[in-house]
């Protein structure tokens, strides 16, 4: 892999090329970002096209597990977010979960991150690939040569869902699971600033980075109108996360016309 020759002590983040409404539109993408920029740890952004990573599975886009994103450190290649996260705390001898924050606090946000990461984003799939495949080149650039892609990209994501067990479910019934994983991560949230209390944890990356998706990055689908209505909180949430960490994300916007 190209990758393991990078230099020294620098951390290079493999993740999704930048699109119109957020800066990914990769939820696990815009959780590890986050957590850089929670973490304080400098990297650089190594962008890749959405449809050519789904359709092109090569080590040199995907990673040394197949999965997106991951990051190059000092010649080692680490997939999966979670575990990059991990690896990074002790790597760097870091840890944004604040000192009194209680393991029931703990418990509780990784719950919720788990839910949002294991379930719900399979509404995101349903919504954005599956039902609205062809609306796709509004929130994101596609060039021409590589639309032709599009329908291998819709098969794999049936594929997954179906082998995750929720794709043999009606698209009505999808939703109406994955809907409720948003009342559930509001109510968790309830009046908090973060899911761990008044300051964030590391679960709280993860948790927004599916949550953004319905704030920002489904534009029409019933998760928006959910955050814009009676789920509030989540969206307040979100533009917390956003203020106190994006500074530059107007910058990272992908500005197509």
């Amino acid at each position: 892999n190209k990758w393991s020759r990078s230099a020294k002590d620098k951390l290079v983040l493999h993740t999704l090329y930048r699109c119109k409404p957020l800066p990914s539109l990769s939820p696990f993408g815009l959780k590890l970002e986050t957590y850089l920029r929670m973490a304080k740890i400098p990297y650089e952004a190594s962008l890749y096209l959405y449809i050519a990573v789904s359709a092109i599975e090569t080590k040199d886009l995907m990673g040394p597990h197949g999965k997106m994103p991951w990051v190059t450190y000092n010649g080692v290649n680490i997939a999966d977010s979670q575990l990059i996260i991990e690896f990074l705390n002790k790597e760097f001898g870091v840890s944004i979960n604040a000192s009194n924050i209680s393991k029931e606090q703990l418990a509780a946000a990784r719950a919720c991150r788990i839910v949002m990461e294991d379930h719900f984003l399979f509404g995101i799939m349903q919504y954005r690939v599956v039902d609205n495949i062809n609306s796709l080149h509004k929130l994101m650039k596609i060039p021409t040569i590589l639309k032709p892609l599009l329908p291998i990209q819709l098969r794999q994501t049936k594929q997954k869902m179906v082998g995750q067990g929720i794709g043999a479910h009606s698209p009505e019934d999808i939703y109406q699971m994955t809907e409720a994983d948003l009342h559930t991560a509001s109510a968790m949230l309830g009046s908090k600033r973060f899911f761990s209390g008044d300051e964030p944890c590391d679960d709280d990356c993860g948790i927004f980075g599916l949550v953004a998706q319905a704030v920002w990055g489904m534009p029409g689908s019933s998760f928006e109108r959910l955050c814009d209505g009676e789920l509030l909180n989540l969206k307040e949430y979100c533009e917390r996360i956003k203020e106190g960490y994006w500074p530059d994300w107007e910058d990272c916007l992908d500005k197509m016309e």
